[in-house]
């Protein structure tokens, strides 16, 4: 799993929290369309494990992204010297865990396991303790671009690595989210909170489509960036003279979404002409972006 979403025991609680909250408060409410609903939502964010097996090197860009919708999450798009680079983050097992897809010039290039960035943590005094948490960085540090290499020149998962991966999820027996419901959770208090957990799924599904950078491609100008996404929640230049846009979520209340799963935000960078340079999302966006 990425360490930009496994850096420290408060988040992997915290997604605990929401999966189990999850199933009691909507068991709770004994509501079987909001049930099916959110089962739906949850899905479209992942992958089946059958699907990723069957993602074969070669392919394009287009088909797989048709194919996996949403829930093909872009983590960047990057110009090199020898063509374009992508890297795709694939959610399966509810979101418990990912395989990355990297493409070179919109094939399929590989298939890799997804690593950590020990450079970009640090330790904070936490509680009478200390925790640890990713460090805030800028869209032209060049440590972006050593990340970018790391990811270009990691090794390719064979496809009975891929299938070893898989496999203790491949044959599971599909379970609705609601179908189990904690007996020491049902005293109902937890229950207000489920309208606004649907209501965040919502707005988190609405993100994902509405800012999918996915769409976004290098060397488009200005004018179809904005016809893309619209204006940004706000813009500002590099110290190289580039300009970001950044899209995403703009309220300071942080969605009830596991966080593995949820929308961080989408960055466009833009040369000095007005075309795109670089594209960052998920694990490659920094949340200090957005203030």
């Amino acid at each position: 799993m990425c360490l930009l979403h496994q850096v420290t025991k408060k988040i992997q609680m915290r997604i605990k929290h929401i999966g189990i909250l999850l199933l009691a408060v909507f068991g709770l409410c004994g509501c079987s369309s909001r049930h099916s609903h959110l089962d739906s939502t949850i899905k479209s964010l992942t992958v089946p494990e059958k699907t990723l097996l069957a993602i074969t090197n070669g392919a394009s860009f287009e088909a797989i992204t048709n194919t996996l919708g949403i829930a093909a999450r872009i983590e960047f798009t990057v110009a090199e010297t020898n063509g374009n680079y992508t890297l795709i983050s694939c959610y399966f097992a509810d979101g418990d865990n990912a395989l990355w897809l990297v493409f070179h010039d919109k094939a399929l290039m590989k298939i890799i396991e997804p690593f950590s960035f020990p450079e970009l943590l640090e330790t904070y005094p936490y509680q009478g303790t200390t925790a640890t948490r990713i460090k805030s960085w800028d869209i032209d540090d060049p440590g972006i671009n050593d990340r970018v290499k790391k990811v270009i020149d990691a090794p390719a998962l064979t496809h009975e690595e891929i299938a070893a991966e898989l496999r203790p999820y491949t044959n599971a027996t599909p379970q609705s989210s609601w179908s189990i419901i904690p007996a020491f959770l049902l005293s109902g208090i937890l229950a207000k909170e489920a309208p606004q957990i649907e209501k965040d799924y919502a707005i988190n599904e609405s993100l994902l489509e509405r800012y999918d950078g996915c769409s976004a491609n290098i060397g488009m100008d200005t004018n179809e960036v904005e016809k893309l996404y619209g204006k940004p929640l706000r813009g500002f230049a590099t110290k190289s003279g580039e300009t970001v846009r950044i899209y995403g979520y703009g309220e300071t209340r942080e969605l009830q979404v596991n966080p593995q799963l949820v929308f961080r935000g989408l960055a466009i960078v833009s040369d000095a002409r007005g075309q795109v340079t670089a594209i960052y999302s998920n694990g490659f966006f920094n949340d200090e972006w957005k203030k």
